[in-house]
């Protein structure tokens, strides 16, 4: 029999750090995954996609314009919905909440369900954007369903306008295969302990909440900086101010590849996540979390957004309120005193966990389930 046609609507398929998109999509195995997009494809070396349907393909990037500008002034999307139609397509899944907002006329005038997931900024910021109110309330009347990383967000979601009922959470999923698990054992004392952020240098990351961590913490602890954006000059003046130079090596952005080379190199995954203090915008289930535990890394983080629902129960001692240095730094050097053995059990029990509850296999299976019930009904 014939799998069911999912379209998948993701504007710029796909940036470098949406992996968690990616890994979705490719997760389902019951039922048929196209890609709707109005922009070009970037990036196809890393996620490499043959179903990708853009007016750009075929009409340059002046298709592109000419099919954002009809969908948001006249809620139509004239080359994406012929698509719909050849590939007869019976749910349409957007990804991120402005995409479920501006895809719900096109949803309602081919009479198909229609999937929104959020994952965090589209939460935080946009929801609360005047200019996109109305189409929110549209979206929460009509809206099938709307699928969330955990329950903090899923209550934001409700004070949004939401129905509560309309709301399900679906975690982020990665692939264990791509992080494989490695046994970190605790550094020597005379040995220098080396710490590993990941992200992009943007506000909400806390890297510079990171810094005065560590310029607190013993000269024997060092840190790595994976990551590009636009905070990379301010922090790297932040580093030789606090006297770190020696101690903190930026990286610039690092491939997938390079990312799970460095969890093998380090000792501590540290993640310092903040709601922005100026836009107000907030993480949601950061993957990298996900990634180190597979890896067997044991990890400091915040309490903020969902991430506490991310981290295996024996990590949870070293969760930290956000945006306080002197409290991550008491963190980072607890962790340093723990014995050999505790130390290798929080590495295997991150591994468990994420491959209990995070693993692509376990996700898809749960996002079939939600497909089968809308088909269904």
């Amino acid at each position: 029999m014939d799998k069911v046609t999912v379209a998948h609507v993701k504007d710029r398929f796909l940036p470098k750090s949406e992996t968690f998109i990616y890994t979705l999509i490719t997760s389902l195995k019951q039922y048929h995954a196209i890609v709707l997009d109005r922009y070009q494809a970037q990036n196809t070396t890393t996620f490499p996609f043959s179903e990708h349907f853009s007016p750009a393909f075929q009409f340059s990037s002046w298709g592109s314009y000419a099919e954002r500008g009809t969908l948001r002034i006249f809620k139509v999307s004239p080359y994406l919905e012929r698509v719909i139609k050849q590939q007869n397509v019976s749910l349409i899944h957007a990804h991120f909440g402005q995409l479920g907002a501006l895809f719900l006329p096109v949803a309602r005038r081919h009479h198909l369900p229609l999937i929104t997931s959020f994952y965090g900024k589209d939460i935080s910021v946009f929801t609360q954007d005047p200019q996109w109110k109305s189409r929110f309330t549209g979206l929460w009347e009509c809206g099938a369903l709307f699928c969330v990383l955990g329950q903090n967000m899923a209550a934001d979601l409700e004070k949004a306008g939401c129905p509560e009922n309309k709301i399900v959470i679906l975690p982020l999923s990665i692939d264990m295969n791509k992080f494989a698990f490695t046994p970190h054992p605790k550094p020597a004392a005379d040995k220098i302990t080396k710490l590993l952020t990941v992200g992009r240098l943007i506000p909400k990351k806390g890297i510079d909440v990171l810094l005065k961590a560590l310029a607190s913490c013993p000269e024997s602890i060092h840190l790595i900086v994976a990551g590009d954006g636009a905070e990379r000059q301010n922090l790297e003046l932040l580093a030789n101010k606090l006297n770190l130079a020696d101690r903190v090596s930026f990286t610039g952005w690092v491939t997938n590849e390079g990312v799970s080379q460095l969890m093998e190199e380090v000792d501590v995954f540290v993640l310092a996540s903040r709601t922005d203090p100026k836009t107000g915008e907030a993480e949601g289930t950061p993957t990298v979390l996900l990634e180190a535990q597979a890896k067997g890394l044991p990890i400091i983080t915040t309490i903020h957004a969902d991430i506490p629902t991310i981290i295996n129960n024996e990590a949870k001692r070293f969760l930290v309120p956000e945006d306080n240095s002197d409290l991550l730094a008491v963190a980072i050097q607890e962790l340093c005193t723990l014995s050999a053995e505790n130390w290798l059990e929080l590495g295997h029990a991150g591994r468990q966990f994420v491959a209990n509850t995070h693993d692509k296999n376990v996700v898809g299976l749960q996002l079939e389930s939600i497909y089968d019930s809308l088909i269904e009904s």
